[in-house]
């Protein structure tokens, strides 16, 4: 899931724990896994492919919440909650993206072929993951925007740069060994991607359009608005349904792990 949806989630969570203070700075750690991906020499499988951990040292306790996104990932991913490094990416993954995504499989491929850049079936699959999760930003934006999680997101970003960077900076490097150059471009980089502005100016199709044409190299203009990939999205849009059950669930399965938030 992208960071709006994993804001809102942790946002939902600890609201049902009855947590009500707590420092900004955790929903930066809560993205962590993605917002890390800003560095053009850090990768996803860098920052997904790790161990969950159930103990987290005392020195970084807001590790936990670098984990937390990756329990909800876990069940996204793959439907369950993974005990150590994820498996490798499995195309009959039963995560709720995938099985989502399955009836975008066909579209992705005959819209690749159209293109003259024909994919593979896998790779279709896993695209069509991502669009699912693309497009589940704006399948909540009612509660995203009721919950004013963009201002939210936006502010923690620059709180953490401007409070507690040298805390952001030992935590991350403690977990994934980064160091304090890179930890450091991250925060700078991030301060100008996660904005209020920005984040409000992608929260449409169009917007959703154009990630996946960051992502996967389609800058034509003929190809990024092809009424094809549009139409894609659409679906994706429509597969969706009752788009809480998940997050429901979601929720409930991270309880019976376990998982509860430092105290600090």
């Amino acid at each position: 899931m992208l960071m709006l949806t994993h804001t809102y989630f942790l946002q939902n969570f600890l609201d049902t724990l009855g947590v009500k203070k707590i420092n900004p700075d955790v929903f930066v750690y809560n993205i962590v896994p993605d917002l890390l991906t800003i560095h053009p020499a850090i990768t996803s499988r860098q920052t997904h492919k790790i161990k969950r951990l159930r103990r987290i040292p005392p020195l970084y306790p807001k590790a936990a919440y670098i984990m937390f996104h990756l329990l909800f990932d876990d069940l996204a991913h793959y439907g369950l909650i993974c005990s150590g490094i994820p498996a490798d990416f499995n195309p009959d993954s039963q995560g709720y993206s995938y099985i989502k995504g399955k009836a975008l499989v066909r579209p992705i491929m005959e819209f690749q072929k159209k293109l003259n850049r024909e994919v593979s079936y896998n790779e279709a699959v896993y695209r069509s993951h991502l669009v699912v999760e693309m497009i589940y930003d704006l399948a909540i934006m009612d509660q995203i925007n009721n919950n004013q999680t963009i201002g939210l997101l936006a502010e923690a970003v620059l709180s953490t740069t401007e409070n507690s960077t040298d805390e952001f900076i030992a935590t991350i490097n403690w977990l994934y060994g980064l160091g304090e150059k890179e930890i450091r471009e991250v925060l700078k980089r991030a301060c100008s991607y996660v904005t209020k502005e920005r984040l409000q100016k992608i929260m449409n199709i169009d917007g959703r359009i154009r990630l996946y044409a960051d992502k996967f190299g389609l800058r034509n203009n003929e190809q990024l608005y092809c009424p094809d990939i549009k139409n894609i999205f659409l679906q994706a849009r429509e597969l969706l349904g009752d788009n809480e059950i998940f997050l429901r669930e979601a929720a409930e399965a991270v309880k019976k792990h376990g998982w509860l938030p430092p105290v600090t």
